[in-house]
């Protein structure tokens, strides 16, 4: 974990539109988009449980078929559900003073991955910004923290090595998570 002053890194923004000068505080209250998938995803379609659907399939085969996707996209979301619980649990435990992944903002060290990220990206309503940052930032290099559906004890093996990544290169930063104040300093790109 580094503190830091004045650093200026990027983003992709991908939820809410910035505009110039607009200042965001990231702490433990603050609630990102991490946070909103992690605790308030539920994993029903109408008002059965994705389990129930698949229990009674052959009564459900319909239903099935036509939300094949939405289950899909839920099953997924369970896996990171267990992942970002596994590693927000060795954080707190073993690695209280770095920065929350439910609580804070993602940035990218270089400008080159962001904007590459941005135009390879197929999500709507996307900007790349330029952050000024005033507050404590963990570096993760080139780790893969990929959803392969383990058991929660394989996520916080997982977390354990993720959580204790040190001395990252420049060029081998990945990611970086950031608690503290941020100030959108440029837009780069939007659309």
């Amino acid at each position: 974990m580094d503190i830091v002053k004045n650093l200026v890194l990027y983003q992709i923004v991908k939820s809410r539109k910035f505009s110039v000068g607009d200042k965001i505080i990231f702490n433990e209250n603050t609630i990102t988009g991490q946070y909103e998938k992690v605790y308030n995803t539920k994993f029903i379609i109408g008002d059965l449980r994705i389990a129930d659907i698949f229990y009674n399939l052959k009564q459900n085969k319909k239903l099935f078929k036509k939300n094949i996707k939405q289950i899909g996209y839920l099953s997924d979301n369970y896996d990171l559900l267990l992942r970002e619980l596994a590693l927000e649990k060795i954080r707190k435990q073993f690695y209280p003073n770095l920065p929350s992944r439910l609580h804070c903002m993602y940035l990218s060290f270089l400008k080159e991955t962001a904007i590459n990220n941005f135009e390879t990206s197929k999500e709507k309503h996307l900007q790349v910004v330029a952050v000024r940052l005033n507050g404590k930032i963990f570096k993760s290099g080139d780790f893969s923290l990929d959803r392969n559906g383990g058991s929660f004890k394989d996520y916080e093996t997982m977390a354990h090595d993720y959580w204790s990544q040190t001395n990252i290169p420049d060029e081998d930063i990945k990611e970086v998570l950031f608690e503290g104040v941020a100030e959108i300093i440029e837009i780069i790109k939007e659309r």
